[in-house]
């Protein structure tokens, strides 16, 4: 982690050097690769050891392939495919070992991109329920405290997400993780921008701009350019959009690509631009198209499947704590709401906005 780049070529030596690459530098090679936003270029490798790790009963490697090729799906859009490889991994391995502790995060991740924050937040309890060693694993702290910032900032509210960011970038710094520092410094820029202190977020997603491309992380610079190019106004938003959207082409990732059209189609639009704004969206509606179709079909009912991995009821689920913790959203989201009507941008405004009735509308969902 502190030194991917003097790793990479050793284990480059040894995959070359076998017919049967060993499974762990192939993972290795994977999860340097996964940064730099080269995954797929071994996901031909990943699938033919996943195969013979299971040909062999070698159940523990092939739960560890399993959870890798997850996340390679995830990143790309490819979200059912990314299900069936977390489920994959968790009937293969026990629920203490640290697979299964990735596998639940990942299929955390899954059910807040379709918007079920009480599941995805489930999935990331039982994550840390779990796994024992969690407290000697920085990296595994991270990467929950993240998902769970990302949790609390889209339900309760941006202050409710800094505590857990402070945390999971004093666990990133503990492991020498570069890529989660720069990530939580790009949740504190959303964090602001939600609290409507614009200075600071455009102050702080700089600073994000300059770790990530330090730290050769594209995914995470394309999300930046795009949060960059939101806080900016006129001719200054365009660049950082249309670096964002080469990105996320090199990435393969349909998200990014959407949310990339879609900002360049609105910039276009303000220059009176029709022709590119009319394109722009036409890319943007075809590729939330493809996303859609995922989330509104198989994957909700895949999702669903996975109900036995979700069987432990919360530590604490007495009425007077669900309705303190709906009392404590409701609070946030009343902050947010205020917080709206002091933005000057209308862009900003509707987003704001469009992410608060999200909100309201998932509490009113759980008090149901």
């Amino acid at each position: 982690m502190r030194r991917p780049g003097l790793v990479y070529p050793r284990l480059l030596r040894l995959i070359a050097g076998s017919a049967e690459p060993p499974f762990q530098a192939l993972l290795g090679a994977f999860f340097i690769l996964e940064r730099w936003g080269r995954g797929p270029e071994l996901q031909a490798a990943l699938e033919q050891a996943l195969a013979r790790a299971l040909q062999q009963r070698l159940r523990e490697e092939a739960a560890e392939l399993s959870e890798a090729l997850g996340r390679l799906h995830y990143q790309r859009g490819d979200y059912v495919q990314a299900c069936n490889a977390w489920s994959e991994a968790l009937e293969l391995t026990d629920d203490q070992t640290r697979w299964a502790c990735l596998a639940r995060i990942g299929l955390a991740q899954l059910c807040f991109a379709l918007g079920d924050w009480a599941r995805g937040g489930r999935m990331l309890d039982q994550a840390e329920r779990h796994y024992p060693r969690l407290s000697e694993d920085a990296y595994l702290r991270a990467k929950i405290g993240l998902n769970r910032s990302v949790s609390l900032r889209a339900t309760q509210g941006p202050k409710a997400a800094m505590a857990r960011l402070e945390k999971a970038r004093a666990a990133a710094r503990e492991v020498g993780h570069r890529d989660y520092e720069a990530e939580a410094m790009w949740h504190y820029a959303r964090c602001a921008r939600d609290s409507a202190a614009a200075a600071e977020a455009l102050s702080l997603a700089m600073q994000a701009e300059d770790l990530a491309r330090r730290s050769h992380y594209p995914w995470l610079l394309a999300q930046v350019l795009l949060l960059l190019s939101e806080l900016r106004a006129g001719a200054q938003a365009v660049p950082p959009a249309q670096e964002a959207l080469a990105l996320g082409e090199t990435l393969q990732s349909r998200s990014v690509q959407a949310l990339a059209h879609g900002r360049l189609g609105q910039l276009m639009a303000e220059q009176g631009q029709l022709g590119p704004s009319w394109h722009h969206q036409q890319q943007r509606q075809r590729l939330e198209a493809a996303l859609a179709l995922l989330g509104q079909t198989e994957l909700p009912a895949r999702l669903e499947q996975l109900a036995r991995f979700d069987a432990e009821p919360p530590a604490d689920a007495s009425p007077s704590a669900v309705r303190g913790e709906a009392a404590q959203e409701a609070r946030a989201l009343l902050e947010s709401l205020e917080s709206i009507g002091r933005l000057s941008d209308a862009a900003q405004r509707d987003r704001a906005l469009s992410e608060a009735i999200a909100r309201a509308r998932g509490l009113v969902d759980r008090l149901s």
